[in-house]
């Protein structure tokens, strides 16, 4: 197997230091060079789309709840871990371009619900062709029981150090 630049990295650290397990490294530093590299394409793919990623994760987050693409603001801050200033501020931003609409809440006197407009729902699913396709351009070389094992690793790694459900 062709080696990279982590096995460099690697080697060097076991030559300088023989007494460090750094195994754990081969993932870590491989998994930030690959968002790094990935957070990259994902710009590109979007801007072919006109969104930038932020506004990507909001139209993608409104238009995989179904009918009627809405959730509250409040909602939308927490899956984004925004707070709720920043989101304000990102929803203006959308509803100023014609992606999204507020509404009030009616379960919520105080609440307010952001809704896709039309155009936002063009919008978004042509984004999330060009975000599939480029996805599977950065996975083209994993064979699918490949991509299988890599997705339950990362999946594993994911529970274990991500936030739970309850934060």
């Amino acid at each position: 197997m062709q080696q990279d630049a982590v096995d460099d990295l690697l080697e060097q650290w076991r030559e300088e230091r023989p007494e460090l397990d750094v195994s754990a490294l081969a993932i870590t530093v491989r998994i930030e060079m690959l968002s790094k590299l990935m957070k990259s394409d994902t710009a590109k793919s979007l801007s072919r789309a006109g969104l930038k990623t932020w506004e990507y994760d909001v139209l993608s987050g409104l238009r995989r709840q179904g009918p009627p693409f809405e959730l509250p603001t409040t909602q939308i801050a927490k899956e984004s871990l925004l707070t709720s200033g920043a989101m304000t501020t990102r929803i203006d931003h959308l509803e100023e371009r014609g992606l999204v609409q507020r509404e009030p809440d009616p379960n919520d006197r105080r609440g307010v619900r952001v809704g896709l407009t039309e155009r936002g729902m063009v919008i978004i699913d042509d984004a999330i062709q060009s975000r599939l396709t480029a996805a599977d351009v950065s996975a083209r070389i994993l064979n699918k029981s490949e991509r299988a094992a890599f997705e339950n690793g990362l999946r594993k790694l994911l529970v274990s150090l991500g936030p739970s459900d309850s934060e």
